[in-house]
């Protein structure tokens, strides 16, 4: 458990001029959420984006900006890890999009069963989505990852923490995630983002146990 204080993280009360909401979008009859979005042929940033702002009010901490960031950085350790590993890539999916839509990976935002997939199709709120493009360019942008803190994600610049949970969402299932005991996952405990801690009770991250085999060391460590 990290030493650090805990500091009020609020919700961004000022956008910059010009900046709007995006399109609203809907899935037809015959449509998935998948295929309503994916015509519109997205850039990465902007389908980020809208994932973290869905899965970020479904973890009833949408004013929280360490849960927008900590939601889009574990995103990205997905991709990223992809990106090094066929391995990885089989198993999460292929970039930011085969990883978003990775089935049942997150429900919250994009499953049509969850009142959140109204969220990722049609943000409303312009503060909160401020937070979440916010969010989603700076883990794009790879720099000073809150999530590479041993050894091997030092050397690789790669961070192996995959898996998250949102204790206090209406569709927890409990305090714990359901993998708690599985042996493939670790409990990292609480983490800082941007210098202040998120508590586990808002999100829980979980780093794989052992590394994929086949991911070379990074030159360039993020």
């Amino acid at each position: 458990m990290l030493a650090v204080a805990l500091i009020a993280c609020p919700v961004a009360s000022q956008r910059a001029a010009g900046e709007s909401l995006p399109a609203c979008l809907a899935a037809g009859e015959r449509e998935t959420i998948q295929d309503a979005v994916l015509k519109t042929r997205p850039e990465p940033a902007a389908l980020l984006a809208r994932l973290v702002y869905a899965e970020s009010r479904s973890t009833n901490f949408a004013d929280d900006a360490r849960v927008y960031r900590a939601i889009a950085w574990g995103v990205t350790n997905r991709v990223r890890l992809g990106e090094a590993s066929s391995a990885m890539r089989r198993r999460y999916g292929d970039g930011v999009a085969g990883v978003i839509f990775r089935k049942g990976q997150f429900n919250p935002a994009v499953s049509s069963r969850s009142p959140f997939s109204r969220d990722f199709l049609c943000p409303q709120d312009l503060a909160r989505w401020g937070l979440a493009t916010e969010a989603a360019q700076t883990a794009l942008r790879g720099r000073d990852n809150p999530f590479v803190q041993t050894g091997w994600e030092r050397e690789h610049g790669l961070s192996l923490v995959v898996n998250f949970y949102y204790p206090g969402s209406s569709q927890a299932r409990g305090p714990l995630a359901p993998w708690e005991e599985d042996g493939g996952l670790r409990f990292i405990g609480e983490v800082s983002i941007s210098g202040t801690v998120l508590p586990a009770e808002r999100v829980r991250f979980y780093r794989l146990a052992t590394p994929p085999d086949d991911v070379e060391p990074s030159t360039a460590p993020r």
